[in-house]
């Protein structure tokens, strides 16, 4: 069940990146992310109910539960989603395939109990110069590209700190009603994001728009993010996390067969360096003290 759970997120997760760009090409971005975590976030408090699931009962409890949210859903995802207006997913895919790097990073900064080796640390340098190499690229090609590079990588930063303190913290908590709290956290800032800094003329009803929002809302949120923190359960942290180095190898299948994206030559060598680092960060995951 671990195996197949771990297949199908890589899967799906690895089509997002297509179906985020779709979306983005008819609607604004903190709209559709806003819509997205709207959608999921009423879909998870259905299934809560309809098994009698209890929520947190005092508000300093919600607030606590919360939190990690607003990083892994809120601050994550509208880095994502603006990083997408200026690289093709594929990219974007690629760069969040740093995840795992700074799961590691900070998972060593938290609990200073687990170091790093020397190999995991020339993982962290050669995946450096890897972000390095495609930045340079982009910068070449265009400002606005290397925007959203730096926007790409922002993204799994504050995903990998929001999910730290999760494990650390509430990896006990009823899945259902922690995947809704922190989506109702994370997805608050997006709406009032939607709300200052967009016009809802700007959304164009159309199938891509609604189907976009919709898979990415069911799939990529609901079905995804339950399964992600059923993994956190039955594995180290770490190892969950390398989900996100299989993911760009996916995005990248699709954006070419799909949207005839392309990659240059630096971006494919700078995307090797990224991948051959968090390997090394990673081959022997630390293990986040558990709360006891």
């Amino acid at each position: 069940m671990v195996v197949l759970t771990y297949i199908l997120l890589c899967l799906i997760w690895g089509s997002t990146w297509l179906a985020i760009k779709i979306g983005l090409s008819e609607a604004p971005p903190l709209t559709t992310a806003a819509l997205r975590f709207a959608i999921a976030s009423g879909i998870l408090a259905s299934i809560a109910r309809l098994r009698g699931y209890h929520y947190p009962g005092e508000l300093r409890k919600w607030l606590s539960l919360g939190y990690p949210g607003l990083y892994m859903y809120g601050a994550s995802y509208a880095f994502v989603y603006f990083a997408e207006q200026y690289i093709d997913s594929a990219l974007a895919a690629v760069l969040f395939g740093a995840y795992p790097f700074f799961v590691a990073i900070l998972t060593w900064m938290r609990y200073r109990n687990e170091k790093l080796s020397l190999i995991a640390w020339l993982g962290m340098i050669i995946g450096f110069a890897g972000v390095v190499l495609i930045s340079l690229d982009s910068l070449q090609t265009s400002g606005q590209l290397f925007l959203g590079v730096l926007l790409a990588v922002a993204g799994p930063f504050v995903s990998a700190w929001g999910i730290v303190i999760h494990k650390q913290h509430y990896s006990g908590e009823n899945i259902v009603v922690a995947v809704n709290v922190q989506m109702i956290f994370g997805g608050i800032p997006l709406v009032l994001g939607a709300l200052i800094f967009e016009r809802w003329t700007d959304f164009n009803i159309s199938p891509e728009s609604i189907g976009s929002i919709l898979y990415l809302a069911t799939f990529g949120t609901v079905v995804t993010f339950l399964s992600y923190y059923w993994l956190l359960r039955h594995l180290r942290l770490t190892t969950v996390s390398l989900i996100a180095f299989v993911t760009p190898m996916v995005a990248i299948l699709i954006g070419v067969i799909f949207a005839d994206e392309k990659m240059t030559p630096l971006i494919i060598l700078g995307t090797a360096l990224i991948l051959s680092g968090i390997f090394l960060v990673v081959r022997k995951p630390a293990v986040l003290p558990e709360r006891r």
